[in-house]
């Protein structure tokens, strides 16, 4: 049944989109926050703007020429007063004048355009010939011509006709009343003039024209017959009633939207009367909160909240006296199940509006949301915890958003207040001579997917100065194998790194003090060994050898004393 409903709502904005792309006109759609939704094919060839690179971003964003021009007034004239415009305007970057009517729709605004350039210029030359035509004919505020009623040509034309149809007057003079006519209604038209009318009579038809620039328009034309210069001839008044039509299309189409997006958008929207009290609830209410829209009516929205949020809501709710909308904080609300969900709520007050006569309420379920920050402060909380056992600054990196979180270590080690940063602001802490080494061994375990990596690098505090730190990390991937977290702590190893350099000078200055002491007894040593040899060549007698072997004893002693120096210094 769900996919039956999906491929219907598939078809129905499918069926939508071909209507829109089958307008004439340009046409775009914008949301509550001027960001666009919907930008048709002539959209695209006229603002030379293709929708990809339209669709999602805030229309005075982009274009920002627009801002000082009736753009930008009409537009939030028509959101604030929720009313229709219809302006012309000139737009410099484009060259271009502009015809606009736009209407707000549903949360935004819906907009239909045309480039009107050549008939402004039209227009412009035609303002010139109109002091010479002072006769009610030609200031007639309605289109009115002159035909042959046998020929049907043209005989003459006021400037109503003129500006309204986009033909010159010497155009129109060219032509007969069959070429203002779509081709399937010429057998119609036929059939009504066959119908002769006596001289002085008058006679009134619904009847299509078509415009210079191919616009099909509804009018109404009433028709009187006179004698013009020796000829049988019609004196034609039309009343353009198009803009009606397409109000009341747009009507249509505005409440086919509605249904859209309040009955089977993603909000829950609701109206409420002053006490609290449900009086409509879109159908969403199914399958946001699991109960019937008509379960909701006459309950009250406070008693369906949480106990804790209550009294808060409550007294944010008593604002709407003084202001005409406000968001509530977040708060729970029960579902079909017991359970309670979290729910994020726009509410504006059109009490004074006889139409609604209650608070609208635009509801959304942000639970996920909620839980998810919940889920991150706790993880905080814990690297907080944790950094004061172990005195380390553990950081959190979501690859996804780009944004880093450390905990308080990063100000009690390194004097940075902030908590959260962009992972460029990492990147230029570290220490020059160190950052191609750190940012390759980083690439490195995000390129062939390790879990951990283990490094050491110089890292600049708040005041300048650089710290020895042992940064241990370890990369989470999602299903698909991509990495999307990385989690790690720094260790302080300055004091270390200062020990071990300590330790380093004072061994080299042990060797250096060794070979100098080695070198000074073996001097000694070998005069020592020197005088052996020398008595070795002397009589022998008892006292002389005993000498003599005491001092090769002592002798040998050295030697293996300073051989012992010398390989422990090397």
């Amino acid at each position: 049944m769900e996919l039956s409903f999906e491929k219907q709502l598939q078809n129905y904005k499918r069926r939508i989109s071909n209507i829109l792309e089958s307008f004439t006109d340009a046409f775009f759609e914008l949301d509550s926050n001027w960001v666009v939704t919907y930008w048709n094919k002539e959209a695209e060839r006229l603002l030379l703007r293709s929708r990809e690179d339209m669709i999602g971003k805030n229309i005075w964003e982009v274009y920002e020429e627009a801002i000082p021009l009736k753009f930008y007034t009409e537009y939030h004239r028509a959101v604030i007063e929720n009313v229709a415009v219809r302006f012309q305007e000139y737009f410099e970057p484009l060259k271009m004048w502009i015809e606009v009517a736009a209407f707000p729709s549903g949360e935004g605004l819906s907009v239909y355009f045309k480039d009107i350039t050549a008939h402004k210029l039209a227009t412009e030359q035609l303002q010139k010939e109109k002091q010479r035509y002072l006769d009610l004919f030609n200031l007639s505020p309605l289109p009115q011509w002159v035909y042959d009623f046998e020929t049907l040509a043209f005989l003459d034309v006021n400037e109503a006709a003129i500006n309204h149809y986009g033909y010159t007057r010497a155009e129109f003079l060219q032509m007969t009343i069959n070429d203002i006519r779509p081709a399937e209604d010429l057998d119609r038209l036929r059939m009504i003039l066959s119908n002769k009318i006596n001289l002085g009579d008058s006679n009134r038809v619904a009847v299509r024209h078509c415009k210079k620039n191919g616009e099909l328009i509804y009018v109404t034309v009433e028709g009187n017959s006179l004698r013009f210069e020796d000829r049988e001839a019609r004196l034609v008044l039309v009343i353009d009633h198009t803009e009606q039509i397409k109000v009341e299309q747009a009507l249509v189409a505005s409440e086919q939207r509605f249904k859209a997006l309040v009955q089977d958008g993603s909000d829950l929207i609701a109206i409420i009367d002053t006490a609290g009290k449900y009086k409509y609830v879109s159908p969403t209410s199914l399958r946001i909160l699991g109960i019937k829209a008509t379960d909701l009516i006459g309950k009250n929205v406070f008693d369906m909240m949480h106990p804790e949020d209550k009294k808060a809501t409550l007294k944010d709710f008593q604002h709407l006296k003084y202001q005409k909308q406000l968001q509530l904080l977040p708060f729970r609300f029960k579902n079909a199940e017991g359970e309670y969900r979290w729910i994020e709520t726009i509410i504006t007050n059109m009490i004074d509006d006889p139409a609604i006569e209650g608070m609208i309420c635009n509801s959304r379920d942000i639970t996920e949301r909620i839980e998810s920050k919940i889920k991150m402060e706790e993880s905080i909380s814990r690297y907080n915890i944790v950094s004061k056992a172990t005195s380390d600054v553990i950081w959190d990196w979501n690859m996804l958003t780009g944004k880093t979180v450390w905990n308080k270590g990063i100000q009690g080690i390194f004097g940075y207040a902030k908590n959260t940063f962009s992972r460029d602001w990492w990147s230029i802490k570290i220490h020059p001579d160190d950052l191609e080494q750190v940012l390759t061994a980083f690439e490195l375990v995000i390129r062939h997917k390790k879990n951990r990596l283990q490094i050491e690098y110089r890292f600049r505090c708040k005041d300048g100065s650089y710290k020895s730190v042992l940064d241990r990390s370890f990369v989470l991937f999602d299903e698909n194998g991509e990495p999307v977290r990385m989690i790690g702590s720094m260790q302080d190893i300055t004091e270390r790194d200062r020990h071990l350099h300590a330790i380093e000078s004072q061994n080299a200055r042990l060797k250096e003090i060794a070979w100098i002491q080695s070198h000074e007894i073996r001097a000694p040593l070998a005069r020592i060994m020197g005088l052996i040899d020398l008595l070795d060549d002397f009589p022998v007698n008892n006292d002389r050898e005993d000498c003599v072997k005491h001092l090769k004893t002592s002798a040998q002693e050295l030697d293996l004393a300073i051989r012992s120096i010398m390989q422990n210094i090397v």
